[in-house]
């Protein structure tokens, strides 16, 4: 079988590090970008089909050259993942202008930036897929979370309005949205790895997900099994968002 030509963002750690692994399992071949140089040194060292490529997303000269790179390296860009997130959660009137901004700069103006280095040019060379990595932050909110959920939202509606406008030139946009999954960003957010094991408590499931069972999700989504998938959100949250969970008043 042909291998797929991968870029990844945020690949060095939770769901981007599963999901470059996944897709490297299966013999494509992965450009990742992440935070962590050091892991994505070791990557590409021990996996022949993993390239590390530092790159600060929050900058517009860094993406290019992140994008530059991925088409060096692979000849081409299949499959775009767009997983790279900041979550900064604070009141309103704590939250400083800058740290909102630098939120949209990482979550919705790099996603943006990159589909319009990329998909272009898979619609010239025949097609491809976008998975743009949005969260259950976009669909419902929560407080404290006004750059975060409203960016993960804004993703969320950029993906279904590119999706339309790419349909007829055979690139699909699809959107995942995890629930709480086990990663760095979660434990930092709930302050330790016994408070995101403690939530499974709130999750009709009853379990918090690991960053592989998000990757099985993103790489079916970008195969031709999904061929008729474009323009939708896939929820995977153990059914968080699906309705009331538990009575606000304790039943007998």
């Amino acid at each position: 079988m042909k291998y797929r030509r991968v870029l990844i963002t945020g690949g060095t750690s939770g769901i981007g590090l599963a999901t470059s692994l996944k897709f490297a399992g299966e013999g494509d071949r992965v450009v990742i970008s992440g935070r962590n140089e050091e892991v994505g040194r070791r990557l590409e060292r021990d996996n022949k089909n993993i390239f590390f490529v530092k790159a600060d997303l929050s900058k517009k000269d860094e993406i290019d050259y992140l994008v530059d790179e991925a088409y060096n390296r692979l000849g081409g860009i299949d499959i775009l993942v767009n997983n790279a997130g900041v979550l900064i959660l604070k009141r309103l009137e704590d939250m400083e202008l800058d740290e909102f901004i630098y939120t949209y700069k990482v979550n919705l103006y790099a996603p943006f930036y990159l589909m319009k280095r990329v998909m272009p040019r898979m619609a010239e060379e025949g097609g491809g897929v976008v998975i743009n990595i949005s969260s259950i932050a976009g669909l419902s909110s929560y407080p404290n979370g006004s750059a975060y959920c409203s960016s993960k939202a804004a993703l969320i509606s950029l993906s279904k309005a590119l999706a339309l406008e790419y349909a007829s030139r055979k690139v699909r946009v699809v959107v995942v949205a995890p629930g709480l999954v086990k990663t760095r960003m979660a434990i930092e957010s709930l302050g330790s790895i016994e408070a995101v094991d403690k939530s499974a408590k709130n999750i009709p499931l009853g379990f918090v997900a690991e960053p592989e069972d998000i990757a099985e999700l993103i790489y079916y989504l970008s195969s031709d099994k999904a061929r008729y998938v474009t323009g939708s959100v896939y929820v995977i949250d153990g059914g968080v968002i699906a309705g009331r969970y538990k009575s606000l008043v304790e039943e007998d």
